[in-house]
């Protein structure tokens, strides 16, 4: 979207979108630096069923937040949002469609920074910081394929006109 051009809501969401992504993973690579940092050198604690039980669980919220993140920001999901704003002045439109971006951006963040918290619990409960890698690897990579792009998804409200 030209810069010049955009709603200051707009670029106030964006802005304020990517200040939480930003917040959120950098806690989510101190939660990790803090198992290895503090991280008992003592033998694993912790039963294999219970690591199992860990990674299913951290491999469903990841799915949990893939899943919410590309259903509410999907084309469907766009369109009836933008539609939901319709009799409106052009610059409140993008303003109310603005702020219904922020919800299906910081839910799955929230969801991806449980993933890596799972990691950092099991990794002090066996006592082997190495198990928090996965578990720090997957949210992460979530968090930034989610990184925001309201202008992005604001610019394609042009299709739905």
């Amino acid at each position: 979207m030209d810069r010049k051009n955009r709603a200051p809501s707009v670029a106030k969401n964006q802005s304020a979108l990517k200040i939480v992504w930003f917040a959120l993973l950098l806690a989510m690579f101190a939660y990790t630096g803090v198992v290895f940092i503090f991280g008992s050198p003592e033998p694993p604690g912790v039963a294999e069923n219970v690591k199992a039980a860990f990674l299913i669980g951290g491999v469903a919220l990841g799915a949990i937040s893939l899943l919410i993140y590309r259903v509410t920001l999907s084309e469907k999901s766009l369109r009836k949002k933008f539609l939901a704003t319709e009799g409106q002045e052009p610059e409140k439109r993008l303003e109310e469609f603005s702020n219904r971006l922020l919800l299906p951006h910081v839910v799955p963040w929230g969801i991806n920074e449980s993933v890596v918290l799972l990691g950092f619990v099991l990794a002090f409960l066996s006592k082997n910081p190495e198990d928090a890698i996965p578990f720090s690897v997957v949210g992460i990579i979530l968090h930034i394929y989610m990184y925001p792009r309201v202008e992005e998804l604001v610019e394609s409200t042009k299709n739905f006109v």
